[in-house]
């Protein structure tokens, strides 16, 4: 762990998240800048900069947790599709992102800009209560 790393920071506690799920080796969390409604983060407690950076057994657990909270994410929002975007940007500690997704949401292709109406502490709280009824 980084001490000036964010995620870091919030897999030790010191920065609260709106939390979905954890395991000892990944934690999920609502983005707090969601493109979409349900939009998450899955990041590996250990750090690492780099998707590519992590060693193949903590590689396939990410990803296994990325299909099983996919899957989740499509149950709770009766989506189309699950977007998982690995861009590697913004916080350096491997991150993915999953982005519920429907036909005609107006968000494009690849969503690029935080949804234009930033949702409340309790509308947070409901997503996240929504998404644990079907893990």
């Amino acid at each position: 762990m980084l001490n000036d790393c964010v995620f870091c920071k919030i897999v030790k506690g010191e920065i609260p998240c709106y939390k979905v799920y954890e395991d000892s080796n990944c934690l999920a969390f609502l983005d707090i800048e969601p493109f979409s409604k349900g939009h998450l983060l899955i990041i590996p407690k250990k750090h690492s900069d780099w998707l590519w950076d992590m060693k193949s057994g903590d590689y396939a657990h990410l990803m296994e947790k990325s299909l099983f909270l996919a899957k989740v994410l499509r149950k709770t929002f009766k989506t189309d599709w699950v977007e998982e975007v690995v861009a590697g940007v913004g916080v350096q500690h491997t991150h993915i992102h999953l982005l519920p997704r429907v036909k005609n949401d107006n968000l494009g292709i690849l969503p690029t800009e935080p949804l234009n109406v930033k949702l409340t502490k309790e509308e947070m709280i409901e997503i996240v209560k929504d998404i644990k009824k079907n893990l």
